[in-house]
């Protein structure tokens, strides 16, 4: 089958993954685990990008990446998609300077010191996403609680039990804990440099993550892009201070990639490094107009330039 769409002669199926709700769509691709890794990955891509495909001749954005988390993975990739072991490849790569202050890493839930914490620091698992714990207040922090889930996150294989993202096979399960960057009540706005051949295609500002989550997609000339993905969008952020220096970070990151998507943070003009991620979404976002998905494939594949049809520019 071909990379179009599931319209034509299916067009039940088309209006049936139209209308499923998110949350519908995340428990039946949970329950599809158990196929084998080319089967999971065309049905997980048919449930969040409406579309049935091979890989074997892939066009959009979203069917190169799912095709390249098919392949194999090289060392760097998983070094880097490691959360603790990237921090040595960025330290060398960029400089120790824009590395968050690590206060702690342990493989056991039990070796955590939480008792001798008492700034705001950040619980991350190094093995996977979407396991992160805030602490904006030590003092009143439940030990017992954060245990428990850190203690769950290394009895985790995210690989198998999350969206079967590659560069996460074979991990050490380790945690670590970082200095809360910021003014210590809310985490600053996240910068993820989206890098085709070592070049920004697209820049999305999160913010607010963990109560209002919002996430603007906007062109590298710093102006939005006239398209919606998964969640809110704000008009546009200010720009960041540091954005140049930003730019020439993510270019010196994402240099040994064909595509890398660069996290980054400017807090008081002094820029840090987040994470380096090879997969991003898992594949749950869906870019519309599809148009779009197209255009940043032409931009991986091709190098041909965003169309300016998708550029909000400012007038005058």
């Amino acid at each position: 089958m071909g990379a179009g769409g599931l319209g034509g002669s299916r067009p039940g199926a088309c209006t049936i993954l139209r209308r499923m709700s998110f949350p519908a769509r995340v428990m039946i691709s949970r329950r599809l685990r158990f196929l084998p890794q080319p089967l999971f990955a065309m049905a997980h891509h048919a449930l969040f990008q409406g579309e049935l495909t091979t890989f074997r001749r892939p066009r959009t954005y979203s069917q190169l990446s799912a095709k390249k988390n098919l392949g194999e993975q090289s060392e760097l990739v998983h070094r880097t998609a490691d959360k603790y072991a990237v921090r040595s490849h960025v330290a060398e790569r960029i400089g120790e300077q824009h590395l968050i202050p690590l206060l702690q890493v342990v493989d056991r839930a039990e070796d955590l010191d939480l008792e001798s914490l008492h700034e705001p620091y950040v619980v991350k698992g190094a093995h996977g996403c979407d396991m992160t714990i805030l602490v904006r207040e030590p003092a009143s922090a439940d030990h017992a609680a954060i245990r428990a889930s850190v203690a769950r996150w290394l009895d985790t294989d995210f690989y198998k039990h999350g969206w079967r993202e590659a560069p996460y096979r074979g991990l050490p399960r380790r945690v670590v804990v970082e200095r809360f960057i910021g003014d210590g009540t809310k985490p600053p706005a996240d910068y993820k440099f989206f890098m085709f051949h070592g070049e920004p295609g697209m820049v999305v500002v999160d913010q607010d993550r963990f109560t209002d989550h919002t996430s603007t997609m906007l062109h590298p000339d710093w102006c939005e892009y006239a398209i919606s993905g998964r969640f809110a969008q704000v008009a546009l952020p200010e720009k960041p201070a540091a954005y140049d220096e930003m730019i020439d970070i993510a270019r010196k990151l994402a240099a040994d990639f064909t595509f890398a998507r660069i996290d980054l943070y400017d807090v008081d003009g002094h820029v840090y490094f987040g994470e380096i991620t090879h997969n991003p979404g898992g594949g749950l976002v869906r870019l519309q107009p599809r148009e779009f998905d197209r255009a940043l494939g032409d931009l991986w594949r091709l190098g041909t330039p965003i169309p300016e049809r998708f550029v909000r520019r400012p007038v005058g």
